[in-house]
C-alpha cells in the first residue's frame, strides 16, 4: 500500500465525510511524511420566498490537522491529529466563521447600531467624555475626579484609557486631556450632535469586542447576534435572503447555542429595522443592500478559514 493510500485510509476511518487530504510531503531532515487535513464543509441556506428549496455554500477550511508517517510509512500517533482534535478544530472554525462575519457586520453597521437608544444608554460614560471634549476641547484631571465616587473614578479612567488608545483623547504634560488626531479628523467632517454619533460609531466599530469582553457590556450581544444571523447567509450567497421570525430564532440557536425570548426578538428586530440596519418585507426580514455590498467587499478580502499551521 502506498503512502497516499495509507493516509487516505486513516482519514476515512477517523475523520468526517467532508475531509480532504493534501498530497503528502516528505521531510528528509525529520524522516517523515506529512499530509495536511482540510475540509470542504457544506452550509445549507434557505430563503423564505421559496421555502421548499435550498442552496449549498461550501466553506473551505484549511489546516484542520495533519497525518504524519515515519520513513517506514508507519503512523506517528503523537504528531497525527486525533479524531477528537479534528472535531474540535472543525467546531472552532465554524465559530471563527460566525465571528468573522459578526466583526464585519459590526464594522459596516456601526452607524446604524449607534442610533439604537439601548446602545447609547450603555455608552453614557463615553458620551460624558465626548460631550466635554466637544464643548471645551479639553478634559482636566480635576474634572475626572471631582464629585465622583472611587468606583466611578476607576470606571471613568478605564474609558479614558480606551479613548486614548483610539487617539480620540490625548494626554498632555499637565495631566489634562485634549482632542487626539482621530477626534480632530472626525471633527473636520461634522459638528456637535453628529460628531458625537460619529465618534460613538467609530468606537463601536473599532472596540466592540473590548467593550463586550473587557468592559462587560454584554447588552450588545443579542442585538448584534440577531443582525449577524440575518447577514451571515447573505454574505455567502451575495444576495438578499428572506427569513421569518421562526427561521431567525432557529438560526440564532444553531449559531450561538442559545435560545432567545420571542418578546426580546420582537424588540430587537424593531430596533434594527428602525435604525436602518435591516429591512422588512411583511413578516420576513433581510439585509440592507448597501450594507450587504460593503460587507461582501470586506469578506472577499479575508483569507480562507484556518486554525493553524502544524509541525
Amino acid at each position: 500500500m502506498t503512502v497516499e493510500a495509507k493516509i487516505s485510509q486513516f482519514s476515512g476511518y477517523n475523520y468526517g465525510q467532508f475531509t480532504q487530504i493534501d498530497p503528502p510531503e516528505f521531510d528528509p531532515a525529520r524522516k517523515m511524511y506529512r499530509a495536511n487535513v482540510r475540509a470542504k464543509y457544506p452550509v445549507y441556506i434557505f430563503d423564505e420566498r421559496d421555502p421548499g428549496s435550498y442552496k449549498v455554500r461550501i466553506l473551505n477550511m484549511q489546516s484542520l490537522g495533519q497525518i504524519v508517517l515515519n520513513d517506514k510509512e508507519e503512523l506517528i500517533p503523537h504528531l497525527t491529529t486525533s479524531r477528537e482534535q479534528y472535531n474540535e478544530n472543525l467546531v472552532n472554525l465554524l465559530k471563527l466563521w460566525r465571528q468573522q462575519t459578526e466583526n464585519i457586520v459590526v464594522t459596516c453597521s456601526s452607524d446604524e447600531f449607534i442610533k439604537i437608544e439601548e446602545f447609547r444608554n450603555h455608552l453614557s460614560q463615553i458620551e460624558l467624555l465626548l460631550d466635554q471634549i466637544i464643548e471645551t476641547s479639553k478634559i482636566t484631571k480635576v474634572e475626572l475626579t471631582k464629585g465622583f465616587s472611587e468606583a466611578s473614578r476607576r470606571r471613568l479612567a478605564r474609558y479614558v484609557s480606551l479613548l486614548e488608545g483610539l487617539d480620540i483623547l490625548r494626554l498632555k504634560d499637565t495631566g489634562d486631556y485634549e482632542a487626539g488626531n482621530t477626534f480632530i479628523g472626525l471633527e473636520k467632517t461634522v459638528k456637535n450632535e453628529d460628531l458625537r454619533l460619529l465618534a460613538l460609531s467609530y468606537i463601536i466599530k473599532n472596540r466592540y469586542t473590548t467593550l463586550r469582553d473587557v468592559f462587560g457590556l454584554n447588552i450588545f450581544e443579542k442585538t448584534i447576534g440577531i443582525d449577524n444571523v440575518i447577514y451571515l447567509p447573505e454574505l455567502e450567497l451575495k444576495t438578499s435572503l428572506f427569513q421569518s421570525r421562526k427561521s431567525i430564532t432557529s438560526n440564532y440557536r444553531k449559531h450561538y447555542g442559545k435560545n432567545i425570548n420571542p418578546l426580546i426578538l420582537t424588540q430587537i428586530l424593531r430596533r434594527l429595522e428602525q435604525s436602518g440596519a435591516i429591512d422588512r418585507d411583511g413578516d420576513r426580514y433581510h439585509g440592507v443592500d448597501h450594507l450587504r455590498e460593503e460587507m461582501i467587499k470586506q469578506k472577499e478580502a479575508l483569507p480562507a478559514l484556518k486554525i493553524s499551521d502544524y509541525l
